[in-house]
């Protein structure tokens, strides 16, 4: 196995949380409390393996605005490597939760332009980079076009490559892209019937066989409070997951992923 860096690629983001005091109600104002947290998928996972212990090595976006350099030096003082981001002046992006009493997502709004800093031939720049790591993990905040290159690129170099779904309309992006090679996929359902483009009542282990036979080695399936199973061909792997006093469920699955990505570096 390579020893250089895990490098993490997708966005970096201003999570705004706001806990409703009772059952949101669409359509008007909701009694909340406010929090302000570092966010971003690929940002999230980077932010746990870094205090893991690991050598970590971030490209994202981040603006000169004060909130992102507010959110730079939170990933500083993790212990995330910064010396590949973006920075330049258009503003950091930002997400905007809007909590149940229980921690669960009721309706959420991201303003990112991540996906028009980041491009082809700024990611040509950090080839090198990208080919020393032992392990590249890739968020689906990405173009379609990075995307390719990035999933091209790994399967040219052998660069063990893991790839964060993130939600329903980015998971879209991977519809059409080759992942032949991937190593691992962490989709939900949802995300799933987007990969695959099948109608909604398709059986979950029909989507597992699409995604495995498309080329990637393991599918990591998540089902929330239901727990997750782990997928290859001919293999499959479930573990309930255990009861918890959840405050918020927000970043979750980037903090089980990044435990996951520790465990196999």
């Amino acid at each position: 196995m390579k020893k250089g860096p895990v490098v993490c690629i997708g966005a970096s983001l201003i999570d705004e949380s706001y806990i409703c005091h009772s059952q949101p109600v669409a359509g008007t104002s909701n009694i909340a409390t406010y929090y302000r947290s570092p966010g971003g998928v690929a940002r999230n996972i980077a932010n746990h393996l870094a205090l893991l212990g690991n050598n970590v090595e971030l490209i994202s976006h981040f603006g000169i605005d004060p909130g992102g350099q507010w959110l730079m030096e939170q990933c500083s003082e993790a212990g995330i490597g910064l010396s590949h981001a973006f920075v330049n002046k258009n503003e950091t992006g930002r997400f905007v939760a809007m909590l149940t009493p229980e921690g669960e997502l009721f309706a959420g709004a991201v303003s990112c332009r991540f996906e028009n800093m980041i491009t082809t031939e700024f990611l040509q720049q950090k080839a090198a980079l990208i080919r020393s790591a032992s392990l590249l993990l890739l968020d689906t905040n990405l173009s379609k076009t990075c995307l390719n290159w990035l999933l091209q690129f790994c399967r040219e170099e052998k660069v063990p490559c893991v790839v964060e779904p993130v939600s329903v309309p980015k998971a879209a992006r991977l519809l059409n892209a080759d992942i032949s090679g991937v190593m691992l996929v962490t989709p939900n359902q949802d995300e799933m019937l987007a990969i695959t483009g099948s109608i909604r009542n398709t059986e979950p282990e029909i989507l597992i066989n699409q995604v495995l036979e498309r080329g990637v080695q393991y599918v990591w399936k998540r089902a929330g409070k239901e727990g997750s199973g782990v997928y290859s061909k001919g293999f499959h792997y479930s573990l309930p997951a255990p009861e918890a006093d959840v405050t918020d469920t927000t970043g979750a699955g980037d903090a089980a992923l990044a435990g996951w990505i520790h465990a196999w570096l």
